[in-house]
């Protein structure tokens, strides 16, 4: 089973250009770790940035650290509960964002509350996931890369 996954997620992710980098926000580094298996076992082998907290995010996102936020693209997977900024208003201060309003975000959660998922998609998430991270989140990140 794992090898028909494992095939089928080669083919999907011949769209998603080397240059678009990944950034896992996820206060969970076992969580993070997960994620990142997922995506290496997909064949996906694009730069991953791990910002452990959504403050983390905003300050890479608005440069801190990041001089060409720019001319990079990125796919956000954005864990929703987290100290600091939570992935909600991370996601909100994105879409209102002119530079960076146009980040893909998927949202990632434990959750499976319906009332959470649906303030995200109406703050413009492009995926509301629970976890653990799988062939969901594969064929998410396929769709928002044909995008980029």
């Amino acid at each position: 089973m794992a090898t028909e996954t494992y095939d089928i997620a080669q083919q999907t992710f011949s769209s998603l250009r080397d240059e678009v980098i990944i950034l896992i926000v996820e206060d969970n580094q076992g969580h993070y770790t997960l994620t990142k298996h997922c995506l290496r076992q997909a064949g996906i082998d694009n730069k991953v940035v791990w910002l452990p907290n959504g403050q983390e995010a905003l300050d890479y996102l608005r440069g801190e650290g990041n001089p060409a936020i720019n001319s990079t693209k990125y796919i956000m997977l954005l864990d929703i509960r987290m100290p600091k900024v939570d992935g909600i208003e991370v996601l909100s201060t994105i879409k209102q964002d002119e530079v960076l309003k146009d980040i893909s975000v998927i949202m990632l959660t434990t959750s499976a509350d319906q009332q959470i998922a649906r303030k995200c998609y109406e703050l413009g998430c492009d995926a509301h996931i629970i976890k653990p991270p799988g062939e969901v989140l594969l064929k998410a990140i396929d769709r928002v890369s044909q995008r980029i």
